[in-house]
């Protein structure tokens, strides 16, 4: 089966704030890294959505480790994968709210 990815305006939002915090506190290498390793986490999903572990079963919704410090919240609808944002996993949980 083939999926889109469909980018949603919290993941596009959050994936920017994630480059503007690296531009800022790190190097070139690292943002690069940062994109690279996004850009891998995107493909598996698109290869195999379900295989990223489930953390609400309820609304669907999948958690990928992209890199230590980042997780991309994301679901699968049919053949639309939506990323839905990329979370901080030093911010507090409790304001963690993904669609």
């Amino acid at each position: 089966m083939s999926y889109k990815v469909l980018w949603t305006s919290e993941a596009e939002q959050t994936f920017n704030q994630n480059i503007l915090y690296l531009e800022y506190e790190w190097t070139e290498v690292v943002i690069e890294n940062f994109i690279n390793k996004a850009e891998e986490s995107i493909s598996t999903i698109k290869a195999n959505p379900l295989l990223f572990p489930v953390v609400s079963k309820k609304k669907g919704i999948h958690k990928c480790l992209v890199v230590k410090q980042v997780s991309l919240y994301y679901k699968v609808v049919g053949k639309n994968i939506y990323l839905l944002t990329f979370w901080n996993n030093y911010q507090n949980p409790d304001r963690l709210k993904v669609q």
